[in-house]
């Protein structure tokens, strides 16, 4: 029974033992045939073999087994001591280590006698479609000084030959830019260039041909028919045809003939780089075409293909077009020929008028063309629209745009702002009614403007004129989703055929959409840069600088932060005359001196005094500018700001030397007597709609350059003409307004949820102007506690009756 109950457990596993057992069987059968095979192995085949790969080979000094014994052969790892370790070196970009290039580099021959005309016109029709363009010229003497224009770069040759200017350019392009673009384009200043068009041949067309691609010539040479590309029309070339032809361009120079052009000889040039393999052609495959045919071809050897599906196989490709313009005096807004209106590029161009007149034309043309477009594409959304699932046909207005949103809760409520011509009642403060002014008139403005030129254009064909009495109701709001929305109650005289008049009421809704988004080239900067914090502290702020200081000691002093605090006591003209029998702020003046105990002099705290009856940003800054270089990193902070290193270093990185400069909008605390009048205030705020709200009206913080705020604080200073001007502009503005009135530096704005305020009522001064104290009262008024709140403890709960 034993031996049965044995038997019966492990006959689930017999299979298991089985397969175990013939495997070993069958390894041991053919060990001696492997064995046999690796006795043939010798030093000779080794080393071929190690050659072969390319493989480093051994030395038998280091390794005199592997020779010695090649049955016990075991790879191991060799070292050279002389060997050092290189050191890794990262690029700074991550485009740069993946060996992504940019598109396209222009380059334009000028000469001196066109440059500050012709080439200046070119500039400003053409470079800011392209993402780098550069202007070559040759120079007669030695001694000429360069010319320069602003925005332009200038790249002198020294020569004169248009020859040899197109070969020291070809040169210059691959030695500054073969392992930056996959495509450069070359014209002349007396060429007009249409840039969409040239950055669309260039995105579609394969990077791996070597190209040379514009309007084709051709002559006879001792080398046979050259075929090259006219220089007035301008050219494409590729990146390998590039790297091809520029070791050849000496011999090319030597044997061309004396007389020739710079066209024909970079033609030659390239029939001789390449053995006649790349000649100039006006037409080059799309790169969607040869997706379609490999599709069409790949279904033509499906036999399981139906025929009843059809699938277009017609091919397009990308085309060169070019003009010349033969009568200087010819109507360029009249010209409707084809030739015109698909040229890449215009020659003949004599003047400057002529340049601009047709950039106007070609930018009418490309709207016109983009309108047609549009309306395509809505008619294919209305031929969808009833293949749409249920619920889903219905189209928003304008078709293609996204539709309006649509709130969740009433919180989410988009309000509409009511306007008129004169006045509207979304006003700053609480202030009901207001006059329309700046941005705000030229907006509704042009709207109106807009509205009447659409209704023209859709009325006018049946023999009406409308014409604007006055806008009865205006009502307008801004959709994230959409754009600015307009609905426009306007009274209108229409005017018949027969000069009859009639007055007509007529609702007008009107979209200016969200257009396409652009990515901002930003200045390369780090998180390394030092940061000197400025804190103004005035009388009334001194009971909360003990907390200010003991956040700072834990965040930067105890963390060796790359930090530096600097801190500007302010005294009014009372305390001033008795600072020597009784200093408002010795206390603070002597906690500096207890966190200043056992630290080096890198982590002293310096401090300066000023007398002022008006305290103002620009008077600290002005004081504190001084005593700094132009490229210190300035942090103007108030005493009830929390800082972090998150916010430390986004300080660093948003403010920007000669670009921008960053206004965080603080996380501030609500008046803890009436948020937490039943319980402890926490030492730390959280961003909670119950704690406190982001302080629009909060400019306190300030992330700025020394160099930039000199720059716009000397521009400030040359707008006034009289002293007494000077000191009522420094006295009533702002760093903010500094900047947004006399500099071109970008202005970040932003909620910074790392940056916290704890509550501090701001002591608001008539004498800063109307609108810095409209702008701290409106900072008091709802830094106090939220609406429900304020309620709460205007209208108590009544107390519960027996």
């Amino acid at each position: 029974m034993r031996r049965l109950k044995i038997i019966s457990n492990v006959r689930p596993f017999l299979p298991v033992i089985i397969g175990l057992s013939l495997g070993f069987s069958m390894s041991i059968v053919r060990m001696p045939i492997l064995h046999e095979d690796c006795v043939f192995v010798s030093e000779e085949h080794i080393d071929r073999k190690l050659n072969s790969l390319n493989a480093p080979k051994v030395n038998r000094e280091y390794a005199p087994a592997v020779y010695d014994s090649l049955e016990d052969f075991e790879p191991r790892i060799i070292t050279d001591p002389e060997l050092k370790p290189k050191k890794i070196v990262r690029t700074r970009y991550i485009s740069t280590e993946l060996g992504i290039r940019e598109k396209l580099v222009s380059s334009v021959i000028t000469s001196r006698d066109t440059y500050l005309t012709m080439a200046v016109a070119m500039n400003k029709t053409f470079s800011h479609h392209m993402q780098k363009v550069i202007f070559f010229d040759g120079m007669t003497e030695a001694n000429q000084e360069p010319l320069a224009a602003p925005g332009m770069t200038l790249i002198s040759h020294p020569d004169n030959s248009a020859v040899r200017i197109l070969a020291q350019t070809l040169t210059y392009l691959h030695l500054k830019f073969k392992s930056e673009y996959d495509w450069y384009f070359l014209t002349t200043d007396s060429t007009y260039s249409q840039a969409d068009r040239i950055n669309y041949i260039v995105d579609h067309i394969s990077i791996n041909r070597r190209l040379y691609l514009g309007k084709p010539n051709s002559y006879n040479d001792r080398l046979g028919v050259v075929n090259y590309c006219n220089m007035d029309s301008g050219f494409i070339i590729s990146r390998l045809l590039l790297i091809d032809i520029v070791p050849n361009i000496e011999s090319c120079l030597q044997d061309s003939p004396p007389d020739i052009s710079a066209g024909k000889w970079l033609g030659r040039c390239i029939k001789r780089a390449t053995s006649g393999a790349v000649e100039c052609v006006d037409e080059e495959e799309n790169v969607q075409d040869i997706l379609i045919k490999l599709r069409c071809y790949s279904l033509s050897n499906d036999f399981t293909y139906s025929n009843k599906q059809k699938v277009s196989c017609a091919t397009k490709g990308i085309f060169y077009h070019s003009f010349h313009i033969d009568n200087p005096e010819m109507n360029i807004e009249g010209e409707t020929s084809a030739e015109f209106e698909s040229a890449v590029t215009v020659s003949g161009v004599t003047s400057p008028q002529i340049m601009f007149e047709l950039h106007k034309r070609f930018a009418q043309l490309e709207i016109d063309k983009a309108y047609k477009e549009i309306g395509e594409i809505q008619e294919e959304i209305k031929a969808l629209a009833p293949k749409l699932p249920e619920g889903e046909r219905e189209l928003s207005w304008p078709i293609g745009i996204n539709p309006q949103f649509k709130p969740t809760n009433r919180w989410d409520i988009i309000v509409w702002d009511y306007f008129t011509e004169e006045y509207t009642l979304t006003c700053p403060g609480e202030v009901p009614k207001c006059d329309l002014s700046g941005v705000d008139k030229l907006d509704i403005q042009n709207i109106l403007q807009i509205a009447l030129d659409r209704l023209n254009e859709k009325y006018n064909p049946q023999g009406l004129v409308l014409e604007k009495r006055k806008l009865i109701n205006g009502y307008r709001r801004f959709d994230p989703q959409r754009g600015m929305e307009y609905i426009l109650d306007l009274l209108l005289t229409v005017i018949i055929e027969n000069e009859n008049e009639v007055e007509l009421s007529h609702r007008v809704n009107m979209l200016r959409p969200l257009s396409q988004v652009e990515i901002i080239p930003m200045p390369y900067v780090t998180e390394s840069a030092k940061v000197h914090v400025i804190l103004p502290l005035t009388k009334q702020e001194r009971v909360y600088f003990e907390a200010f200081m003991d956040k700072y000691a834990k965040i930067c002093l105890n963390n060796d932060e790359n930090v530096a605090l600097n801190i500007v006591f302010v005294y009014d003209p009372e305390t001033a005359e008795r600072i020597h029998q009784d200093d408002i702020f010795s206390e603070q003046k002597q906690l500096l001196q207890t966190y200043e105990e056992g630290k080096s002099d890198a982590k002293l705290i310096p401090w300066v005094s000023i007398k002022t009856e008006v305290p103002s940003q620009l008077k600290i800054m002005d004081i504190v500018a001084k005593k700094y270089p132009t490229d210190t990193l300035f942090l103007l902070a108030s005493v009830a700001a929390n800082m972090n290193t998150n916010f430390l270093n986004r300080c660093r990185m948003n403010a920007i030397p000669g670009w921008q400069a960053f206004f965080p909008i603080p996380f501030s605390q609500y008046n803890p007597e009436i948020i937490f009048k039943n319980g402890q205030v926490p030492d730390q705020i959280d961003i909670k709609p119950n704690n406190g709200h982001f302080d629009l009206y909060s400019f306190d913080e300030v992330c700025i350059y020394n160099s930039d705020y000199m720059t716009s604080r000397t521009k400030m200073a040359a707008s006034v003409s009289t002293e007494d001007s000077k000191e009522s502009l420094v006295d009533t503005l702002e760093v903010y307004d500094v900047l947004i009135k006399y500099s071109q530096l970008h202005v970040f704005r932003a909620v910074e949820p790392h940056l916290t305020r704890r509550y501090v009522h701001r002591n608001c001064n008539h004498r800063n102007g109307q609108e810095i104290f409209d702008r701290c009262d409106r900072s008091n008024a709802e830094g106090l506690a939220s609406r429900t709140q304020l309620a709460m403890e205007l209208f108590p709960d009544e107390p519960k009756k027996n």
